[in-house]
């Protein structure tokens, strides 16, 4: 449901244009001054929170594709790494040797609840929970 004005901005400092789109991550509603737009359809606000998470997204999927590169290759997903990759990374699916995966507690959410699962995970995953663990 639009808002009828735009919600960016602290309690004295609030935009009052028309609301046109909903953020898909915090779900408030902006105006376009305030809109980026991932792949052309996707409306995020400019809050430093969702712009964060925005910029992480374009790097990790940048990521994701020199990790298959190296991996199509033979090689481990760390660049500058050898070959025999054997292990998958939990989260980015992507295949590295057992130097560049750490076995460790990570937060899921179900439902209401965060619960802590073991996973194998390379170190560029890891750093991402701090980004995407904040609401």
């Amino acid at each position: 449901m639009a808002h009828p004005t735009c919600q960016v901005g602290g309690r004295f400092s609030r935009c009052h244009g028309a609301a046109q789109y909903d953020c898909q991550y915090c779900g408030r509603a902006f105006c376009a001054e305030h809109a980026y737009f991932v792949e052309g359809h996707e409306a995020v606000c400019s809050r430093k929170s969702c712009a964060t998470k925005r910029d992480d997204l374009a790097q990790h999927l940048e990521y994701r594709r020199g990790v298959e590169r190296r991996n199509n290759a033979g090689l481990c997903g760390i660049d500058g790494c050898g070959p025999h990759p054997g292990f998958e990374c939990s989260l980015c699916r992507g295949l590295f040797c057992g130097d560049h995966l750490t076995e460790r507690m990570y937060p899921f959410r179900m439902g209401m609840a965060t619960i802590d699962r073991p996973v194998s995970i390379c170190a560029a995953c890891w750093d991402r929970r701090k980004i995407w663990r904040a609401a």
